[in-house]
């Protein structure tokens, strides 16, 4: 799987973490850069038999979350690939904290009949159809490593709300595709996510359950409000209703041919609706209220 991830010119981080053999979490490549450094560190491996009290998956991801703090770069994809073939519940409240504290993605990948979908499904991150990967063997997991590459490569690169995104070159019918973390501004109300973008032609589609949503698979935003930049030129203004406690909005933008694009996101709270409390008043007085 790393070498399908590494291709020429790419620049990934790669780290080996084995845990639930020994006491404490084994790192086994530190955040390496190439495949062929991951094909040494795991060549280099020194496997032995369960001992007694085991490491934890929790444990793991504590030492994930602690190498992250070092390594982890802002405005690419973070993605978690757990390979187990016995998947650790307890382990759920940890991924979710990871996946809104530090953005990741977790593919969760269960090996034999313990590796239920339903345990999976717990465990990884939303959409569970494309992030939840069951296989019946380890000799399967091999001939599903294409496919599982395929998956984390197609993971959107993160990027901060409150951060211009810059396109360089829009090239024709090619779609760009990011996601935003948005459980931080989701945990009271619903909220309005806003997109301005300077390519008025340019086609655009959000979603909460496509990673990557193309016309295929999601509606166009049609609503779109024009407005002029100080140039004269026209932008555009695209509006996306995102529900409380959503964690991640899927944003992708259809090339145009355009030589550049810049996109600004922003994001508000829809205030509560008006309401009237009965427990202070009596029916009389309610009825004065309201008129």
């Amino acid at each position: 799987m790393a070498t399908e991830l590494n291709p020429s010119g790419s620049n990934p981080l790669f780290g080996v973490f084995f845990y639930g053999a020994r006491t404490a979490v084994n790192v086994v490549a530190p955040m390496v850069t190439t495949a062929a450094a991951v094909k040494t560190k795991l060549d280099q491996q020194q496997y032995t038999v369960t001992q007694s009290n085991p490491s934890t998956l929790t444990l793991a991801l504590d030492t994930v979350d602690s190498h992250c703090q070092s390594y982890c770069r802002s405005g690419v994809s973070r993605v978690i690939v757990i390979i187990s073939s016995t998947p650790d519940s307890l382990a759920e409240a940890r991924i979710r904290q990871l996946e809104r504290n530090r953005g990741m993605t977790f593919i969760v990948v269960g090996v034999g009949v313990t590796g239920s979908t339903a345990a999976l499904n717990r465990l990884a991150s939303h959409p569970t159809r494309y992030y939840a990967v069951p296989v019946m063997s380890f000799f399967e997991l091999i001939l599903a490593a294409s496919h599982i590459s395929s998956v984390i490569s197609d993971v959107p690169r993160l990027v901060d709300i409150n951060s211009p995104l810059s396109i360089p070159s829009l090239v024709v019918n090619t779609y760009y595709t990011v996601q935003l973390n948005t459980y931080s501004f989701t945990t009271t109300n619903d909220t309005i996510i806003m997109v301005a973008s300077n390519c008025p032609g340019c086609s655009v589609y959000g979603s909460l359950s496509e990673p990557n949503p193309i016309s295929a698979n999601t509606n166009q935003n049609s609503n779109r409000q024009n407005f002029f930049a100080a140039s004269g030129y026209p932008n555009s203004l695209y509006y996306f209703r995102i529900p409380k406690n959503t964690s991640r909005f899927y944003l992708s933008v259809l090339g145009n041919g355009m030589s550049s694009a810049y996109i600004l996101l922003n994001i508000f709270s829809m205030p509560d609706m008006m309401t009237i409390s009965t427990r202070n008043f009596e029916p009389t007085d309610l009825v004065s209220i309201i008129g």
